[in-house]
């Protein structure tokens, strides 16, 4: 017997049309863009092992420090591996690979109008005929080559659902990491010292978490007093584990 829910106020957003809006609304307050600069380092000053530090820059790739007092560690799947930060302070973050199709249907929009999610994945519509179809979710590391098992998967699961996917055109096939931590639970909010933000480890969230974690984050830094941090978030839950 399959079962079903219809959740008819269930939305959803085109991930790359947020980015560009993103861009464009930080080119309009003056917000400075620093791309394909790495980050190599945190750096910090005073105390021992994470005790009374506190961040003072960043150093990137090539070894030019930009000086700062807060730092916001949102860097994905890389958030664990940032050097100058004591053992105490890190958080561990993994990478899931991630393997989606993007597919045209040649007649238009029509096949869906809604997101169909079920186990493991989920169909998206678009309002010009494309779909998403996604995801695999692997443990493989950092490794990101895009495999035949992979597609395979997520056409078979799509088709039992929707037949008319096999009909639909394959515009682009995908791979990605996620970050994941320990429990799959996002690290959302301040660290171990002073000046130190997390926003990260939101697994297969990211965008769907992306407006409230702007929201928290963007209000601690401005000393201002949002919702508090979910405790279940806390960095300070896995010292243990780091340790």
């Amino acid at each position: 017997m399959r079962l079903a829910l219809e959740a008819p106020d269930d939305h959803s957003v085109d991930p790359r049309l947020v980015l560009a809006a993103l861009r464009r609304a930080c080119e309009t307050t003056e917000v400075r863009l620093r791309e394909h600069a790495p980050v190599m380092r945190i750096e910090c000053a005073g105390g021992v092992n994470g005790d009374g530090m506190q961040i003072t820059a960043v150093e990137l790739e090539g070894g030019e420090l930009v000086a700062a007092r807060q730092v916001v560690i949102a860097a994905g799947p890389w958030s664990g591996g940032l050097e100058g930060l004591p053992d105490r302070a890190r958080v561990p973050v993994r990478p899931v690979k991630g393997q989606l199709l993007r597919l045209r249907d040649p007649a238009g929009p029509g096949l869906l109008e809604r997101v169909v999610r079920f186990e493991g994945g989920y169909l998206v519509p678009r309002a010009d005929g494309r779909y998403v179809l996604g995801a695999t979710v692997e443990e493989r590391g950092f490794e990101r080559h895009a495999t035949a098992g992979g597609v395979y998967e997520l056409l078979r699961d799509a088709h039992e659902l929707v037949p008319g996917v096999s009909e639909l055109q394959i515009e682009e096939l995908c791979v990605g990491l996620r970050p994941g931590t320990p429990d799959n639970v996002p690290v959302i909010g301040p660290g171990a010292i002073e000046g130190l933000m997390w926003a990260t480890g939101h697994y297969r969230n990211g965008i769907l978490l992306a407006p409230l974690t702007a929201e928290l984050v963007a209000g601690a830094l401005a000393g201002e007093s949002p919702a508090p941090f979910p405790a279940a978030c806390r960095a300070d839950r896995f010292v243990a584990v780091t340790a």
